[in-house]
């Protein structure tokens, strides 16, 4: 039987244990370093997204002490073990402080290689034998972070983040009625359009809160979702108006993203422009990544030097899924195999070319995995959501989800603008 291996987040404000920890760790194939946290906040956060076996907390760390932090995470039922390093003996208080907090054990600076390994380990052992003896935990474990990704725009990344958030809604809705199964993110601050593609208008989104004086927390995230009538919550990082800056903090990712996680069963990000900060911490906390690449030579060569940028960057091989878009019409397309062939992986899935339906569907706002569930491109937004494990022959109805959106639609009026200035000729419809 394979040894479990033991999942290690580091909250360091200097970084010196960190990196003494990770020295330790060199060669070590039971004990993995899952995140760094560099403050109070980001800890939490990164514990809520990456569910560690053990937490490592320098009593250093920012703004607040470490041992406060430790008291924290012990209201979340994480169920991991926290272990508390201090620059200096332990006094009385500080021990009661520990006991209370269920802190493991003290480890004090500078750290040494085997008492720090051995406390890890001994912490890792405790927590897993009480899991055994009847501890069970809850179903944080099979919730999941969906990355939709691109090497570059136009490869039809909004339009299958944005339809495989409604079919996993529709199939989700029977097994647990009332929506507030799944989230749809779209991190893209310079040009995120899932909005328009829901025809939702965000009151307020993530770009409203980065100079929040008293920080970002929970109830602040929550304010920013808004719920569409197929099911699917949203969360944008910014209106149509132009955002005077380059990319959203780290911090109001990470905190944006734990709060899904921790709300939501499937979470769908639209990670807009790769690359960035915001772009490289999303994929970083993801379970699944599904990079959408448009069937044309320029795109495929585009995608095959992002790939391997991925896993030059140590992201696992089978985290990333490649889905094909056809973008092209059907007699000049490239094959499945031709492109399998290019990219060097085995596509997972593959968007078929059915333009005047797509582009139908983004002009109203209506989702054509809702709208046209019988059509061969919501067959294969259904396939793909069945391949990430999701038991697509459960969907909620057609007729429930138009019933739902009528009043829904009737609040905003981006749709009806849109059919008066469209011509005519255009209709929701298959080809």
């Amino acid at each position: 039987m394979a040894t479990q291996v033991i999942k290690i987040l580091i909250a360091d404000s200097d970084g010196v244990a960190c990196e003494q920890i990770c020295s330790f760790l060199t060669g070590d194939p039971t004990c993995q370093v899952v995140g760094r946290a560099v403050n109070a906040d980001e800890c939490t956060s990164l514990a809520l997204i990456k569910r560690p076996d053990v937490i490592l907390v320098h009593n250093n760390l920012k703004p607040t002490s470490g041992i406060e932090v430790c008291e924290h995470l012990a209201l979340q039922n994480l169920d991991s073990a926290t272990l508390l390093v201090v620059s200096q003996a332990m006094d009385e208080n500080l021990f009661r402080r520990m006991m209370t907090a269920g802190v493991s054990e003290l480890l004090v600076a500078p750290l040494q290689k085997g008492r720090t390994m051995d406390a890890i380990r001994n912490a890792f052992n405790k927590k897993t034998n009480l899991r055994r003896g009847g501890a069970g935990g809850g179903d944080e474990d099979s919730r999941r972070i969906i990355a939709v990704t691109g090497a570059r725009g136009g490869c039809g990344r909004t339009m299958v983040a944005v339809n495989l958030s409604c079919a996993i809604a529709r199939a989700t809705e029977r097994v647990s009625p009332g929506g507030n199964n799944v989230a749809l993110a779209d991190i893209n601050v310079r040009a995120g359009d899932a909005a328009t593609f829901l025809d939702i208008r965000p009151q307020r989104t993530l770009a409203d809160i980065t100079d929040s004086a008293s920080g970002v927390d929970r109830e602040m995230i929550e304010s920013l979702l808004e719920n569409h009538a197929s099911g699917v919550t949203l969360l944008s990082a910014s209106t149509t108006e132009p955002y005077d800056r380059q990319e959203l903090p780290r911090g109001v990712i990470v905190s944006a993203l734990a709060v899904l996680r921790s709300r939501f069963k499937y979470t769908v990000v639209d990670v807009g422009v790769t690359g960035t900060e915001v772009s490289n911490v999303t994929l970083d906390f993801c379970d699944t990544i599904l990079m959408v690449v448009g069937v044309d030579l320029p795109r495929l060569r585009a995608a095959r030097l992002y790939l391997s940028h991925l896993l030059e960057a140590n992201v696992p091989r089978e985290k990333i899924q490649v889905v094909l878009n056809d973008i092209q019409p059907e007699s000049k397309s490239i094959s499945t195999s031709q492109a399998e062939a290019a990219l060097g992986v085995t596509v997972a899935a593959h968007v078929p070319h059915e333009d005047r339906l797509v582009c139908a569907s983004i002009n109203l706002g209506q989702p054509f995995v809702l709208t046209h569930p019988g059509s061969a491109v919501s067959q294969a937004i259904n396939d793909l959501a069945a391949r990430l494990g999701v038991d697509v022959g459960k969907g909620s109805s057609l007729k429930d989800f138009l019933k739902r959106l009528q009043p829904a639609r009737e609040q905003h009026g981006l749709v009806r603008a849109v059919r008066d200035y469209a011509p005519k000729t255009i209709t929701l419809g298959n080809k």
